[in-house]
């Protein structure tokens, strides 16, 4: 299960143009959502913000501690707006959740083992998926899901979604047939194959003429 975050928040008052003012004093302005419950308008601090989605991302549980609330939030972020430009976080919105309850997620892919086909082969690995889309538990959550890449015995052999070992409680929505990573032959290499095609005589019939 993933490590369960938690962050501090306030009630937020600013609300439309106001919240400029609160970015600006590195406020985020936010909103909690969901499960039958009235949204709540909240801010956090951008550094605190900051420094959770550098160790942990920004995928797992949280645990929202509103000031003044005896109880905290439990909360996956559903959405993080921001500029266009500087990439600063305008907006965020987090969806409540019970940690009994089925949720869809991007759990980021973890590549182990070697791959033959680059050991042997001289191929390159393209790691082609960040991610995989699942449904579980929200309490089962994992950090990321491991990929074993020593099936990869030849150059163009392909590990997909469906190849993955998943736990029995999980649901793989990714589609099946989606490409996680594949050995590829080395750029010298194809044109090597091809300049000896190239060179190949052209095979010819009993009478002398080129077969067609």
């Amino acid at each position: 299960m993933a490590e369960k975050i938690e962050l501090t928040v306030a009630r937020r008052e600013a609300i439309g143009k106001a919240a400029k003012r609160l970015r600006k004093a590195g406020i985020i302005p936010a909103n909690i959502f969901g499960h039958h419950e009235p949204s709540l308008a909240i801010q956090l601090e951008a550094a605190a913000f900051d420094r959770v989605r550098r160790l942990h991302g920004a995928r797992g549980i949280i645990s929202l501690r509103v000031a003044g609330e005896r109880h905290p939030h439990t909360v996956l972020i559903r959405h993080v707006e921001r500029d266009a430009i500087s990439g600063k976080v305008l907006h965020i919105d987090f969806f409540r959740i019970s940690l009994s309850e089925r949720v869809v997620m991007k759990v980021p892919l973890h590549l182990i083992g070697e791959a033959p086909a680059v050991k042997d082969e001289g191929g390159v690995l393209l790691h082609l998926l960040d991610a995989l889309e699942l449904e579980c538990r929200a309490s089962d959550i994992p950090e990321n899901i491991t990929v074993d890449i020593s099936s990869l015995a030849a150059i163009d052999d392909i590990i997909y979604a469906k190849d993955v070992s998943l736990p029995a409680n999980f649901t793989l929505i990714t589609n099946p047939d989606e490409p996680i990573a594949k050995v590829a032959a080395t750029r010298a290499e194809i044109v090597e194959v091809q300049e000896t095609e190239a060179e190949t005589p052209a095979a010819t019939t009993e009478t002398g003429a080129a077969a067609p």
